[in-house]
């Protein structure tokens, strides 16, 4: 198998103290003053220094090993050093042996994991719980590594055995496996590498001590991004959001290589021009795992797409037992090189998505279009989606050109011919054109279907920050995009400031379009106040294209998944509701909730304004405001009050759109998290996604109105569950 390390990491490679991984040693401000996009930031999230920090003995290069574990001792006769993905423990012969480490905190219910890397083809290794610091007594949850496969055992550190996964699971050489552990009680739940299912649960554990650790007991394995959280500190923080997608630690940005596969939901993301990655079945509960795709000898792994090669088209997948697997599409950027010297770079994994390989013959697929014999090209030129067009048997890619999007097709998956460019000139109304995406959908209620070319524009002062924007038309036999609009007609995607790099899924089922973006602005993306952690996805989304007098246009509805979330908190029909009436919601409190709500203005002494105080404090001085402007004709959302605010001078706080009634009403659907609202308006024709940062006590909301009356035709109040706890 091709190796994980290239030359390039080998020798520069640097595990920082930062969060969930580690970066490679590189200047991201060279890299950022290089590109035209904003710099990258580099992660650096705090955590404890270990007693194990080193340096490689033959580079000098520093190494940590990333955790919040301190006061290692170390038991039995095993073999323990640091390598370049943390610590290696190795049991020659009979040697096998425990570190144990002191547990943060007063530990109760916890989750405890760690990223364990086999070295050797018959591998014992695990993590060590519940235990007392001498390693005496505890509990070990192995990771047993045979043949390419591999089981794991819950035991007593006498060997007594408790539990043994039925199944197991292929391990290929170079993997990182990701141990995750949920103990509540006396019952444990073991998750192995983000599959939905636990591999193994059981109700036999008691609790010696709060000691924790790695243990070896045959072979050798690498133990990284090491950690025990009490239960309510995992995905607990202040802000933390409780069902949209977060990073446990580091950051999560651009979402990448969004795809669909044999019955897992991938999300990738970006962390510091790596590939962070988390899987899930529904859609909403993720589990994270290792880095998928990290710097390599070209430089670092900025964004792109995945897709799936299940006929081998490629030949990347000759010796996969399922004949078939996942190809990955990034922006390779050299912080060396002008610009980053920005080409199309390639992976593939054969264990559906565990283990990426970088192609030692072509890791690149289109080199930078300004390459000439004597310069490999400065070019705007990232963030390739990848979509399949099964009338014309082809796929097409659609690549940022800076102010413009480059089209190409491909029947192999490696060969790519460049057949059009869309935008410049008209086109351009602000910043530079990223993360393009292009699928087709059917026009609700015909028998027709366009294809719709999605892009975000980073931030600038003619838009206010950064924007998004979507296109309607055909794509031609030549593969070209006709656009159904003049350059200067503007469709917008969002109406709020916090909707970047949308993405939708490769693969779904049912001809479904779902699509995720980063809730952040390039004005202030890395100044949001959280700790440990910065970046949030959006809710999933489903898109649809309707008929309007307008032309055709995107909708967008909360993915139905969403709803088996919800408890009923409140239900309201036919109520008149006027400025002096009681609040309809008093007494509901909340920081993740949603509200469904269909007004009717009467004919005679309608409202001047009506809409919701959401997130409010108990003096009611914090809140977010969304309302509906009668007269005007406007819908807005107003967080001048939600909160922290302070943290940018380029942070908003008012957002407008024209919103019309439809017969004298307006529905509404608004999403509220503990960091986030997303409100539906016209069906998903409008839509506003916006961040804000309340008290942790402001849980409290109300309905409004000023002037006249409206009557709630019908108001459902929902608790949305928490999809980490």
């Amino acid at each position: 198998m091709p190796s994980r390390l290239s030359r390039f990491t080998a020798v520069t490679l640097v595990l920082l103290l930062a969060g969930d991984a580690y970066t490679p040693a590189r200047s991201m401000e060279a890299a950022g003053q290089a590109a035209s996009r904003p710099p990258v930031e580099e992660n650096n999230m705090k955590e404890k220094d270990t007693d194990d920090n080193s340096a490689d003995t033959t580079t000098g290069t520093p190494i940590v090993w990333n955790s919040n574990l301190t006061g290692e001792r170390t038991h039995g006769t095993a073999v323990w050093a640091m390598d370049q993905r943390g610590i290696r423990g190795t049991a020659d012969g009979t040697a096998s042996g425990i570190r144990t480490y002191t547990v943060p905190g007063e530990q109760g219910d916890a989750v405890i994991m760690t990223d364990l890397m086999p070295v050797e083809e018959q591998t014992e290794a695990g993590m060590f719980f519940h235990g007392t610091a001498d390693g005496q007594q505890g509990y070990i949850a192995l990771l047993i590594r045979q043949d390419n496969r591999v089981r794991v055992r819950l035991q007593q550190v006498d060997g007594a055995v408790l539990a043994t996964s039925a199944a197991d699971y292929y391990s290929e050489d170079g993997v990182r496996h990701r141990l995750e552990i949920h103990t509540k009680g006396s019952h444990i739940r073991l998750f192995l590498d983000g599959y939905a299912e636990p591999a193994l649960e059981s109700d036999e554990v008691g609790r010696y001590g709060n000691a924790a650790g790695i243990a070896i007991l045959q072979g050798a394995a690498s133990f990284q991004d090491t950690y025990v959280l009490a239960a309510g500190e995992f995905y607990g923080e202040p802000h933390r959001p409780d069902y949209h997608y977060s990073a446990l630690r580091g950051w999560a940005s651009d979402p990448n290589g969004l795809i669909y596969y044999k019955g897992e939901y991938h999300l990738f993301h970006q962390d510091g021009g790596r590939w962070a990655h988390a899987v899930s079945d529904d859609l909403l509960h993720w589990k994270n795992l290792p880095f998928a795709l990290e710097w390599n000898e070209l430089g670092h792994v900025w964004s792109g797409s995945a897709i799936a090669d299940e006929d081998n088209v490629s030949g990347f997948f000759d010796d996969s037992a399922e004949g078939g697997g996942l190809i990955a599409y990034y922006t390779s950027y050299n912080p060396d090189r002008p610009n980053g010297n920005q080409k199309i770079g390639i992976a593939y994994s054969m264990d559906r998505g565990r283990t990426w390989h970088y192609p030692e013959d072509r890791p690149v697929v289109i080199p930078n279009p300004g390459q000439t014999p004597d310069d490999p090209g400065s070019w705007d030129f990232r963030d390739p989606k990848i979509v399949r067009d099964e009338a014309r048997n082809r796929w097409v890619m659609v690549v940022s050109g800076g102010d413009h999007v480059r089209l190409f097709t491909s029947t192999n998956l490696l060969d790519w011919k460049l057949t059009d460019n869309f935008g410049y000139g008209d086109y351009i109304r602000g910043g530079v054109w990223e993360c393009p995406d292009l699928f087709q959908l059917s026009v609700e209620g015909t028998e027709e279907s366009k294809w719709v070319l999605m892009i975000s524009t980073g931030a600038h002062p003619d838009t206010g920050g950064s924007d998004a924007e979507y296109f309607i038309g055909q794509l031609s036999d030549e593969g070209r995009f006709i656009n159904d609009n003049p350059p200067g007609e503007v469709l917008k995607t969002d109406w709020g400031k916090e909707f970047y790099a949308s993405m939708s899924f490769a693969g779904l089922p049912d001809e479904r379009r779902i699509v995720m973006a980063w809730m952040t602005n390039w004005d202030y993306a890395f100044d949001l106040p959280t700790v440990d952690w910065k970046g949030i996805l959006s809710t999933p989304r489903e898109l649809s294209l309707i008929d309007t007098a307008a032309g055709t246009r995107l909708v967008q509805t909360p993915a139905r998944e969403l709803d088996t979330l919800r408890t009923g908190l409140r239900s309201i029909r036919s109520a008149v509701v006027d400025e002096s009436s009681a609040n309809v919601l008093a007494g509901l409190a909340s920081g993740s909730y949603e509200i469904e709500v269909e007004v009717e203005l009467p004919a005679h002494q309608p409202a001047t304004e009506f809409g919701f105080r959401l997130r409010t404090n108990e003096s009611g001085s914090q809140f977010t405001e969304v309302g509906y402007h009668v007269s005007s004709g406007q819908l807005f959302m107003d967080r001048t009050a939600s909160g922290i605010t302070d943290f940018s001078d380029k942070f908003s706080t008012r957002h407008a759109t024209d919103l019309q009634p439809n017969h004298r009403r307006v529905k509404l659907r608004i999403l509220v998290d503990e960091s986030t609202v997303e409100i539906f308006a016209a069906g998903g024709q409008k839509v506003f996604s916006n961040v804000i940062f309340p008290d942790a006590g402001s849980e409290g909301m109300s309905f409004y109105v000023n002037g006249g009356q409206v009557k709630l035709l019908s108001m459902d109040v929902y608790q949305l569950s928490s999809v980490w706890k």
